[in-house]
Order: structure tokens, then sequence, then C-alpha cells
């Protein structure tokens, strides 16, 4: 039988009528959506809190600020500076602070996350967490852990991020970890992104023969927008 361009078109209209409503919908997911957020806008200073059982410091940092006064720290007194505290403080101010924003955490889930649990505002995903490109190191250590990420369904954007180890491993042939667990609460900036509100790690093992037991607790408060 032959048919005419008008034939075929109301044919392939009714097999389109006839697809399930969400064929459709290959609309994005909410993880996708929350990874593809907008990453560009204003410029915040904030406080920061980095707490271990050998250090309380603090401090405050803006962005805005040329190198050398970007940092401000109120605690320790600069008298009792450690050469890795020094260090830690003089990376910022020469490169920039890493750690504020969640969506940095973005490039370590991989597309293949598995959705566990929603709510009508929530969504949250198990992965493999892919590796730092960056850091040669991080492949023998990610491999051992699982992630989970909430995002946020009607406002895209990540609100919790966790890494956890289910046992011990050995990254490398010296050193073998027997808990790592990392636990990061997400907040709205006063433009919509989320940044790190707080950032707890706690990791124990022994390298080298002798123990070690840390817990470490960064958090970021009091946002105040500043001109770039």
């Amino acid at each position: 039988m032959k048919l005419s361009l008008r034939s075929v078109s109301l044919h392939l209209a009714l097999i389109s009528s006839c697809l399930p409503a969400s064929a459709p919908a290959m609309a994005q997911t909410p993880l996708k959506r929350a990874l593809n957020a907008a990453e560009n806008g204003p410029a915040y200073s904030y406080d920061i809190s980095y707490v271990t059982r050998e250090m309380n410091a603090a401090g405050r940092i803006n962005p805005s600020r040329p190198a050398g006064q970007r940092v401000k720290v109120s605690r320790p007194a600069k008298s009792t500076w450690t050469d890795e505290f020094k260090k830690a403080v003089k990376e910022i101010e020469n490169n920039g602070y890493k750690g504020f924003w969640c969506s940095e955490m973005a490039k370590s889930i991989p597309a293949s996350a598995r959705l566990v649990s929603q709510t009508a505002t929530t969504a949250t995903y198990a992965f493999k967490p892919l590796p730092d490109p960056e850091e040669k190191a991080s492949k023998k250590f990610v491999k051992h852990l699982t992630g989970r990420v909430t995002v946020d369904k009607k406002a895209p954007a990540i609100l919790t991020y966790s890494l956890t180890a289910s046992k011990s491993f050995k990254p490398v042939i010296f050193a073998r970890i027997n808990q790592f667990d990392l636990q990061t609460s997400c907040a709205r900036a006063p433009d919509g992104r989320t940044y790190v509100k707080s950032s707890k790690v706690a990791v124990s093992g022994s390298a080298l023969g002798k123990s070690f037991d840390e817990k470490t607790t960064r958090t970021h408060s009091n946002l105040r927008r500043v001109s770039r």
C-alpha cells in the first residue's frame, strides 16, 4: 500500500499519543538538576571555625580582598601558630579557600548514583565517589567509601553529603583506616546557593606502627555580601 506524506504524519502522531506520559519526561532527575545548578553568584565574606583535638582555630575569610589580606585569624594567637597552620593560611591567601560551596562536592558524584529515598521536597542518592583528578592518591582511598547525597527537588541544590567506610581498609601499604566518616550539612546563602554550614570528619586507624584517632569539625557562618 502506498502511503502519502499526510498518512505517515498521522501514523506517527498516533504512535506518539499512545506513549506513556513518562516517555517525554526525559526530564532531568532531581540529582542532575542539583548538580547542574548555577555556581556563579555574589561573593561573601564569612566566619570559619576549625576544631580538632589539638587545635581550636577561628577567623574570617574575605575572598574579595587581595592576597595577603583575605584571612583574619582571631584564634589562636599568632605567636602559637604551627608551621602547618601557617602553611594553611598562606594557601588560602594565595589560592583562595576551597570547601565553602556545596556545589564543589558535585565532581565526586557519578551519573550512576542510585535513588534510595525521597520525600515531597528532597531526594537522596547513594553512590561510589569519583576520585579527585588532581589528587592521584585519592583513587586508592575513595574506592573503599560509599557516598550519600540529599538534594532539594524544588530549588535544585545539594543539602547534605556524606562519605563512609563500611569496613577497615589499607589505602597504602603502611597504613590502615579502621573508621572513616564524613558528614556535611549545607545551608542557603542569601542568593539561594548552598554552602557548607558544618562538616564533621572522624577517622581512626594506624600508620607506621602508631595509632591515631582524629575528629575535625569545620563550620561557616555570618555571611556578608562583598564586592568582587
